[in-house]
């Protein structure tokens, strides 16, 4: 995947701004307040139908602008492709090669890896920010995986709703049976997934963390916190069922699992530095790239948003020579990241006024 031309209007500090990023790496650099995140934003939101934040769309717009418009071409799925996406305070439009579609057929056509500081909680924060990555993880290599995890979502908030009503009487507890059984066969294709997921990316997470430069050996270890078939999961959503009526949610499932980090054998959330994190991290990210590589045999995107500004000249060098191997590259910095020394091209900003 390739963006050959981004153009905005009315997106955050931009009035207007047009950026043709080469095929190698691209640095945007300006000082802070001059919208290199932003651009990054734009080109992410064309290619996936969201920005990089949780942002309602209405904040995207300009101050005192009434709609924001961005078109992004380039190369995606083997051909040319055009994403022209119109938001308002109140409706969205989004057309790929002339047709109106949703975020979730641009997210079948391209593929984005992006680090923002954020990321960087991915060890130390709790499981629900690394069940994110992972299903994040699934849905870039395999698209359609969006749709088993929404009908997963979407089935265990009805089973609480019930299990609600039966606590207060106003229901009968046979009512869970079809939601319990739903429960488990979604579970199951959550948790399949999952598996596959780390099985595939254990590896390639383990090579890129020495790539970047750490002595150390890093692992993955998807923890479920049940385990088994549909029927199994039947099972045991039966089993628990009087507990969770009093507790009024579902006490196990795939929303209930973790990733583990490990580094040299030990979790990386107690044993690692912030030097280290930031490797895993990093090699986290780079993994899921050659993933993508291999399931969609295609590179995705990469949009790395301050990504040199912690790393010595070496683990600078050592990132990007890494990710120019998995795709485009286009990254931020404030110009004293010494981005020349791993840019093909500079797109230098100025502070907006």
């Amino acid at each position: 995947m390739r963006v050959d031309l981004l153009r905005v209007a009315g997106f955050r500090c931009h009035t207007d701004a047009e950026l043709r990023p080469g095929a190698g790496v691209t640095a945007i650099v300006g000082p802070n307040g001059s919208g290199k995140t932003s651009l990054l934003e734009a080109v992410h939101l064309a290619a996936c139908g969201k920005g990089l934040r949780s942002t309602a769309d209405g904040r995207m717009i300009q101050e005192g602008a009434a709609e924001l418009g961005v078109r992004l071409e380039g190369q995606a799925g083997g051909v040319a492709t055009a994403v022209r996406l119109r938001l308002t305070k109140g409706t969205r439009t989004i057309e790929l090669d002339g047709a109106v579609v949703d975020g979730r057929t641009l997210r079948e056509r391209w593929a984005t890896v992006t680090f923002i500081p954020d990321v960087l909680d991915l060890i130390k924060r709790g499981p629900a920010v690394r069940r994110l990555a992972m299903d994040g993880a699934i849905e870039r290599a395999w698209p359609r995986f969006e749709e088993h995890e929404r009908a997963y979502r979407q089935t265990m908030e009805q089973r609480n709703a019930v299990l609600r009503r039966v606590r207060r009487r106003e229901g009968n507890e046979d009512e869970l049976d079809p939601w319990d059984r739903q429960l488990a066969d979604m579970a199951a294709l959550i948790i399949e997934a999952r598996e596959r997921l780390v099985e595939r990316l254990a590896p390639l997470f383990r090579e890129r963390v020495v790539t970047l430069g750490s002595p150390h050996a890093a692992a993955l270890t998807y923890a479920p916190s049940v385990v088994g078939e549909a029927d199994v999961l039947l099972i045991a959503l039966q089993e628990r069922r009087r507990e969770d009526i009093e507790r009024q949610v579902t006490g196990i499932g795939p929303h209930l699992d973790d990733l583990v980090v490990e580094l040299d054998g030990r979790d990386a959330r107690r044993s690692a530095s912030q030097g280290e994190q930031r490797t895993l991290v990093l090699g986290f990210l780079l993994a899921q790239a050659a993933l993508i590589a291999e399931t969609r045999q295609e590179q995705p995107l990469l949009l790395l948003d301050d990504v040199l500004s912690e790393l010595d000249r070496d683990r600078r060098m050592r990132l990007i020579a890494t990710a120019r191997e998995h795709g485009q590259v286009l990254l931020t910095a404030t110009g004293a990241d010494g981005v020349d020394d791993v840019a093909d091209e500079v797109h230098e900003l100025a502070v907006r006024t």
